[in-house]
């Protein structure tokens, strides 16, 4: 009794160790211990804008050991889908809901040349509150320039800049506000600088609960800071003084200056400035002639604008 009980045990300890030699990760898996897990990429950063058409986050002074560069300060575009959630103070949101100025930290994956939002954790709301109404409906801002008021569809056209464009409907209770002064919707002009307060009440409507009117095109005055955006077809690079000469321009954004589309604009750009290639930023160094950019640049009576941004639209090299 007691040999053939310790022939089954000897037989056990056999299969035992068998099965361990069969599986790939050795006693570890058995234990428990031989399985990593793959670990999720996260970006840091700063809310620059929401690009609602296009479904684009874009960060700024993001830091993650992920990004090319290693460090902080780079310019990320993230993409969102239906499936992203944002997180604040234990309760939900939509990308859509995040503002200029949020900080938050980004769970991505890499989909192609893309980076995919997972989640969005809101660390720091720039408001100093939740978006949420507790009736169904968020706020948020919208800014940009107006480009066309419909007073019979009550609808105000937006141009956000970098081709983004938004419709936003208002009514009867919409107040309109300019130094001071309040104002009807339809009173608003084409190329007037807005920040609008907006209830999102989804399927892509948004309604105006009120119209800050930062810079007016016909009666001065304001005090905005916000930037404008060039296109151009790259002329000139001259690395050394650091000004790019654009050929073809037009102002897609921010108010026209007396520069007509078509002509010829120098800018300049500080020497920590990348380009942004499909959302990673690359040296600037790698701008041809024949490549078609658009520059974002600060508002200003410079003969020769700031860039704060520079995004490429088209490599002369791909056809």
């Amino acid at each position: 009794m007691n040999r053939h009980s310790s022939t089954l045990a000897a037989l056990a300890v056999g299969l035992l160790l068998l099965a361990s030699c069969g599986s790939s990760g050795g006693l570890g898996d058995i234990f428990g211990g031989g399985t990593t897990q793959p670990s999720t990429n996260e970006i840091r950063g700063t809310v620059d804008r929401v690009d609602l058409n296009n479904k684009i986050i874009y960060l700024t002074n993001t830091s993650s050991s992920m990004l090319s560069s290693g460090g902080s300060g780079n310019t990320v575009s993230v993409y969102f889908d239906n499936q992203t959630s944002v997180d604040y103070q234990g309760r939900t949101y939509r990308p859509e809901d995040l503002e200029r100025g949020d900080e938050v930290a980004v769970k991505v994956s890499q989909s192609g040349n893309q980076l995919v939002a997972d989640s969005v954790t809101v660390l720091r709301n720039v408001s100093g509150g939740t978006t949420g109404t507790g009736t169904g409906t968020y706020t948020s801002n919208v800014r940009g320039t107006i480009t066309f008021v419909d007073p019979s569809r009550r609808t105000m056209t937006i141009d956000r800049g970098y081709g983004s464009t938004a419709t936003v409907d208002y009514d009867t209770n919409t107040n309109v506000t300019f130094d001071g002064r309040s104002f009807r919707p339809e009173d608003l002009e084409r190329g007037d600088e807005v920040d609008i307060r907006v209830r999102d009440l989804g399927n892509g409507r948004l309604v105006a609960e009120s119209v800050s009117v930062l810079r007016s095109v016909s009666g001065g005055g304001g005090t905005s800071t916000s930037a404008s955006t060039i296109r151009g077809t790259v002329r000139n690079h001259d690395p050394v003084r650091r000004t790019i000469e654009l050929e073809q321009t037009n102002w897609i954004s921010g108010f026209k200056r007396s520069t007509g589309a078509g002509s010829v604009i120098v800018v300049q750009y500080p020497s920590n400035l990348g380009i942004e290639v499909q959302g990673q930023v690359q040296s600037i160094s790698g701008l041809e002639r024949g490549d078609v950019i658009e520059v974002q640049v600060q508002n200003s009576g410079s003969t020769t604008p700031l860039a704060q941004r520079i995004i490429l639209v088209r490599d002369v090299n791909v056809r």
